[in-house]
């Protein structure tokens, strides 16, 4: 997990001393890097699907099992130059009936994002960060391990999004948050999802 979180930190820590690298007049700023002002904040919501990497291995025989639900997120962020930036966000991914019990998760995450624009207020991106899970088992099943866990777990990801407006934007993401932490076992957990953003221009 070190050699994770290490390298990711390093990363975010990067995105953030960018503005002021660019202002420090021993080194101006140069047409790749610099824009007029760094952009504006943005906030969004999404909504979409949460699938349990592992599905139903090592349910319990003739239990109920599922590996899908509906997950939801909430996200705010901005960019520091034509490429780099930062995005903080929680994501609530649902429930799923298995084992002979329920599980349920949810996270809140950080993540350096890179990517093109590719027209007004339009483009595609990738991002890597960390998120701080909190997951808990429940049910009365025989062998059933429960109990509630939290961890840090790496997390990555693609997306895109079209502008509408200057403001208003669709927007969809692919996530995987790997090796999170459940009773008993570690687990990736993949979300897709579709949202509209609203940058405060």
């Amino acid at each position: 997990m070190k050699l994770v979180i290490l390298p990711t930190a390093a990363l975010i820590a990067a995105a953030f001393s960018l503005p002021s690298f660019a202002q420090n007049a021993a080194n101006p700023a140069s047409p790749m890097t610099a824009t007029p002002a760094r952009a504006p904040w943005y906030g969004g919501i999404s909504v979409g699907e949460s699938k349990l990497n592992n599905g139903c291995g090592g349910g319990l025989s003739g239990s109920s099992c599922d590996e899908k639900d509906t997950a939801y997120r909430l996200f705010a962020g901005t960019k520091f130059n034509r490429w780099l930036g930062v995005e903080i966000g929680g994501t609530y991914f649902g429930k799923w009936d298995r084992g002979g019990g329920q599980t349920e998760a949810w996270a809140a995450d950080i993540a350096a994002t890179a990517g093109v624009e590719i027209a007004r207020n339009s483009s595609i991106f990738a991002k890597a960060g960390m998120a701080y899970t909190q997951t808990e088992v429940t049910g009365t099943a025989l062998g059933l391990a429960t109990g509630k866990e939290s961890d840090w777990s790496p997390r990555y990801g693609v997306g895109g999004q079209i502008g509408l407006s200057q403001n208003w934007a669709v927007r969809a993401d692919w996530d995987r948050y790997q090796n999170v932490t459940f009773r008993g076992r570690e687990e990736d957990v993949d979300v897709w999802m579709l949202g509209v953003q609203y940058s405060f221009r």
